[in-house]
């Protein structure tokens, strides 16, 4: 199974700042660059692995969000 969101941060320079602070904890589980305004984030695995994967990632994001 795969995934992949693209995330709106609103700006070029937000988006790095958030990214950066996401790929301590993406290291080898998602793989996610900046495109503009936006973060893509990819990942793969078995459907419950994949499940824990981006709901860490996205409790990690919200918070990098919310400090940004």
């Amino acid at each position: 199974m795969k995934l992949s969101v693209k995330i709106d941060c609103g700006s070029e320079e937000k988006a790095r700042i958030i990214n950066e602070a996401l790929k301590i904890d993406n290291e080898r589980y998602i793989e996610s660059h900046v495109e503009g305004k936006y973060i893509v984030a990819k990942c793969e695995g078995e459907a419950l692995s994949l499940l824990h994967t981006i709901n860490d990632f996205f409790s990690c994001l919200q918070l990098a969000i919310e400090l940004a």
